[in-house]
């Protein structure tokens, strides 16, 4: 069975809240069948969309089957998810 690959987008690394999302993610990836990959936009709105749509442009070998986030701004993050949806990938925002 293929590894389900998740991206995991956080704000920060300096908030309890963010650290422990992190902490409980990297939990349940060690006991589960998929990938995680956790980044970091230091509450920065455009480096965070631009860290998605990157990432959401890779190929269906290397690229994400999720994108799990809570949102920095109030970017409009439609642009996102139509990209995340055309190219097959999941997506879930935390905290909206």
């Amino acid at each position: 069975m293929k590894k389900l690959r998740i991206l995991f987008p956080l704000t920060t690394n300096d908030n309890d809240y963010q650290i422990e999302q992190a902490q409980s993610a990297e939990q349940r990836r060690a006991s589960s069948a998929w990938k995680l990959q956790i980044g970091l936009c230091g509450n920065d709105a455009i480096t965070q969309s631009t860290q998605i749509l990157r990432l959401s442009r890779r190929t269906k070998i290397s690229g994400p089957n999720a994108i799990v986030f809570e949102p920095v701004g109030a970017l409009p993050y439609r642009r996102l998810a139509r990209a995340a949806a055309t190219a097959g990938i999941g997506w879930a925002v935390l905290n909206s």
